[in-house]
């Protein structure tokens, strides 16, 4: 979550005025972003990595298909 926070927040994006976070409900916050315009939308993030997941910091390693022909 604090990932996409932080990509809305940077993105510069000109319709963006501010990116928070709110409560749902005891312990559990989404991401809460105030356009430019005063519209507000809540996005509920469902499902992320565990804190030893992925490495954001690092590029992401390219991978491709083996060709099964010659396999």
């Amino acid at each position: 979550m604090d990932h996409v926070r932080d990509l809305l927040a940077g993105s510069g994006h000109p319709g963006i005025a501010k990116v928070d976070l709110y409560k749902i409900d005891s312990g559990v916050r989404d991401i809460e972003v105030t356009c430019a315009d005063g519209r507000v939308i809540r996005l509920n993030i469902t499902r992320m990595s565990p804190p030893v997941g992925d490495n954001f910091s690092e590029p992401e390693p390219v991978v491709t298909k083996a060709d099964v022909q010659n396999a």
